[in-house]
């Protein structure tokens, strides 16, 4: 994931951590029909909020005053 998006190593654990995540909320042969998030949180995954590791994204930022910048970009 790391390599693919040129982020830098030091987020390593980050990338981790959301491929597990990622892995967590799809379907798994050990369990068939089943997600492992659905088995212990009892509902099904909310995926539409998910995006790739590494892409572009504006976070709000409002609350600086109306002449400065509403958003700032930063990568997932």
């Amino acid at each position: 994931m790391l390599i693919g998006t040129q982020m830098p190593m030091f987020l390593w654990a980050e990338a981790i951590n959301y491929a597990t995540w990622l892995k967590n909320q799809l379907p798994s042969h050990a369990i068939p029909g089943y997600t492992p998030h659905a088995l212990v949180y009892k509902t099904k995954p909310n995926l539409s909020l998910t995006h790739e590791f590494g892409c572009k994204v504006y976070i709000h930022t409002s609350e600086l005053g109306k002449l400065q910048p509403q958003a700032m970009e930063a990568n997932f």
